[in-house]
């Protein structure tokens, strides 16, 4: 149905190795017990709605944010305020109105952006429940009870997956959280290698586009195209090829799963976004001032995007049609 093309995915990755990540701007380093039970907690609980936050939006502390970038800074916020805010026993108890002020520019709910309440206010109460009927209410007991492991029978991945938040086969949201828990130092597992890309609806786009994967079957070239719902089963296909074509990318470049994770994010919420045509080919840049790709990525942007050339869609129309999956999941 759909195959990884390793002879592209060797091409992209040398067009990665001109690229630098720098440090994430999302994230806050831990050093004492306490500042990595807080933000061991914070990242769990958020990365636990994080999916498709496309209608997020507004301005903090004078500037204007969307999705991710708003809903960290929102937290960050209440954080300041309240430092063991994000705390399962407090969590359990949330309801529509605070998490919508949680996410409003001035703490009032009805002026939140925020969609899919019930269902974030549901994934909440069930993490939360989770923690604490078998972890005292705490993540880091959780980490420890797996022996710091991801793998394996009572490794973290499995213990996440028992919360109704983190139960994508294809883990998506266990990945991201373990990125975030690492780089802040709250967690150090002791099989790393076994982390992958974190596969949303950006990555898989870029990888689609740019042919690091090739679509075999036709009808399902069709759905993508015309960006029709496709079944669960055929999503989490997609998501395997493209997760499997995302570790050729840190074997054949320069870069960790970290960085390669974080890279192709940005390129899909900058470069290849789903609001306007992708920057590439004919298509010259014209939001370099917005950009945030330039804010996380040291990179001597020439107007089009780092995979211009070697990318397929940026070639050929019919590699460029290609959407993501459509798909109303909870996943990513």
């Amino acid at each position: 149905m759909i195959t990884v093309d390793v002879a592209q995915c060797r091409q992209m990755a040398q067009r990665l190795d001109l690229l630098q990540v720098l440090p994430d701007e999302f994230v806050q380093r831990a050093v004492t017990p306490e500042e990595k039970r807080r933000e061991a907690n914070l990242w769990f609980f958020l990365v636990a709605i994080c999916q498709s936050t496309r209608t997020l939006q507004g301005t903090l502390d004078g500037a204007w944010y969307r999705g991710w970038d708003y809903m960290v800074r929102a937290a960050r916020r209440r954080m300041a305020e309240t430092p063991d805010y994000f705390m399962a026993a407090r969590l359990a108890q949330m309801d529509g109105a605070a998490l919508r002020g949680l996410f409003s520019d001035d703490g009032v709910a009805e002026h939140s952006t925020l969609d899919r309440i019930d269902e974030r206010v549901a994934q909440w109460h069930d993490a939360a429940r989770l923690l604490l009927e078998q972890y005292g209410g705490d993540v880091m007991n959780l980490y420890e009870a797996a022996g710091r492991r991801l793998r394996g029978e009572g490794g973290i991945l499995a213990r996440l997956s028992a919360a109704q938040a983190y139960s994508d086969p294809v883990e998506k949201k266990s990945f991201l959280l373990i990125m975030f828990t690492h780089k802040c130092g709250a967690w150090q597992v002791d099989d790393l290698t076994n982390l992958k890309v974190a596969i949303d609806y950006h990555i898989m786009r870029i990888a689609l586009r740019s042919g690091m994967v090739r679509v075999e079957d036709a009808d399902l070239a069709r759905q993508l195209v015309a960006r029709q719902p496709v079944s669960a089963e055929q999503d989490n296909l997609v998501r395997v090829a493209v997760r499997d074509a995302c570790d050729l990318l840190i074997e054949y470049s320069r870069h960790s799963v970290f960085e390669v994770d974080n890279i192709l994010w940005m390129i899909g919420r900058n470069c290849c976004f789903y609001d306007y045509d992708p920057i590439c080919g004919e298509h010259g840049c014209w939001r370099k001032e917005e950009c945030s790709l330039l804010r996380g990525i040291a990179y001597a942007c020439p107007g089009v995007c780092v995979f211009d050339g070697v990318c397929r869609g940026s070639r050929d129309a019919a590699y460029r049609a290609y959407w993501e999956t459509t798909l109303y999941t909870h996943f990513y």
